[in-house]
């Protein structure tokens, strides 16, 4: 409580230097405030830290909404209970909570892309060629039922708005692979970075492509599935610092190199085509073309505009048509008829204010029958147009 008090007597003072550039922290920690500590407000409701709750630290992007726990906050958003678990801080009273990568996204798939960062102002710019020890306490909150491997230290010179579905190359990052899943438990995220000058602000949180990204189921229980946090890489964040050791001669370090095959989470969502998940086609049915050519006849348009449906609805999705053929001809002119079908098909999606940017064509021909080519009916499902979300 006396921060609280402490804070609020400097803004009655009136004094002409901003609250922000008030010199907390007299140790060699550059992050003001590293344990949150200080507040204008105790946690009443989510999303304190971008409501300026809190000192220093922003939300990033702006329209996110981590959170705020300390143990003078309203029930729900104390430490160590509140609504997204049970533990003690790290250090001191009080700690953040952020929704680091969604696991199960509720209604809308689009939801798998959000994330949720934190921004500070360090005290004063990172010297070039200079070793720096950065670190933050890591703990993966009681509820929340879904764990990631990547999370990381980003320094930028100037306040960089983080986008939901960019990669950014954070200095300290946890390995691949590495999941943060125990829940209650507070690990050291620690690295020694070298800067390249300049470097004066700090953001914490996860910084890959959802397609690269790293996120595992934990359990299959339900027992906290009403939790704000159950469906969720939900994690707490705790005693952050950056500290100088001193001046080092680049060339003299070594290099490290790790390469791991990323795992690739799958997205699945229901439509009017049925349940989708990403990489399996779904067959589009009742496209026809004219016979041996590839041009549309107008019986497909209806199922067609379906899809141009579902890709305005979901603009962030891009697709591949497949085109299929059954084994009558030569090889040479069912792959070319396949390609063209696609084609054909990937036209008409453009022609309805569909990006081509988010659409590809395939042809493969008579290669992957899906029945025999012995009966009529069998060479019918074999002569198919297919999409898949990519």
């Amino acid at each position: 409580m006396p921060q609280a008090i402490y804070l609020i007597f400097i803004a009655l003072l009136g004094l002409t230097t901003p609250l922000f550039a008030q010199e907390i922290d007299s140790s060699k920690n550059l992050v003001p405030n590293p344990s949150f500590e200080y507040y204008f407000e105790c946690p009443e409701h989510l999303e304190a830290i971008r409501f300026r709750k809190i000192p220093f630290w922003v939300a990033n992007p702006g329209n996110c909404t981590p959170d705020y726990f300390n143990e003078c906050g309203r029930r729900g958003y104390r430490v160590p209970k509140n609504r997204c678990g049970v533990l003690t801080a790290k250090n001191g009273h009080a700690y953040v909570g952020m929704i680091l990568r969604v696991g199960h996204p509720e209604g809308d798939p689009m939801g798998w892309y959000y994330r949720e960062h934190i921004t500070v102002k360090l005290k004063s710019p990172l010297k070039k060629n200079f070793r720096y020890v950065a670190q933050m306490q890591v703990a993966l909150s009681t509820y929340a039922n879904y764990a990631i491997a990547n999370i990381g230290m980003l320094f930028t010179p100037t306040a960089r708005r983080i986008k939901w579905n960019t990669f950014y190359e954070a200095q300290v990052v946890t390995p691949r692979g590495k999941f943060l899943d125990k829940a209650d438990q507070w690990v050291l995220v620690r690295d020694t970075i070298v800067a390249k000058g300049g470097e004066t602000f700090l953001t914490i949180g996860e910084f890959n492509t959802l397609e690269n990204s790293q996120i595992k189921k934990i359990t299959e229980s339900r027992k906290y599935r009403k939790k704000f946090n159950f469906n969720r890489a939900y994690y707490y964040i705790d005693d952050v610092s950056v500290v100088e050791l001193g001046m080092v001669i680049i060339d003299t370090l070594p290099r490290i190199t790790i390469q791991q095959k990323p795992s690739i989470p799958k997205i699945e969502f229901k439509s009017n085509f049925g349940k989708i998940t990403q990489g399996e086609p779904i067959i589009l049915k009742n496209i026809f073309f004219e016979f041996a050519k590839a041009r549309l006849l107008p019986e497909s348009f209806p199922e067609l505009n379906k899809l141009v449906a579902l890709l305005k609805k979901y603009p962030q999705i891009q697709i591949k048509i497949q085109g299929h053929t059954d084994n009558v001809g030569t090889h040479a002119r069912n792959q070319q008829l396949s390609e063209k079908r696609a084609q054909s098909v990937v036209n008409y999606l453009i022609k309805k204010s569909v990006q081509s940017k988010r659409l590809k064509a395939e042809g493969f021909g008579e290669t992957q029958p899906i029945d025999t080519n012995q009966t009529k009916q069998g060479r019918q499902n074999n002569r198919r147009v297919a999409f898949v979300v990519l």
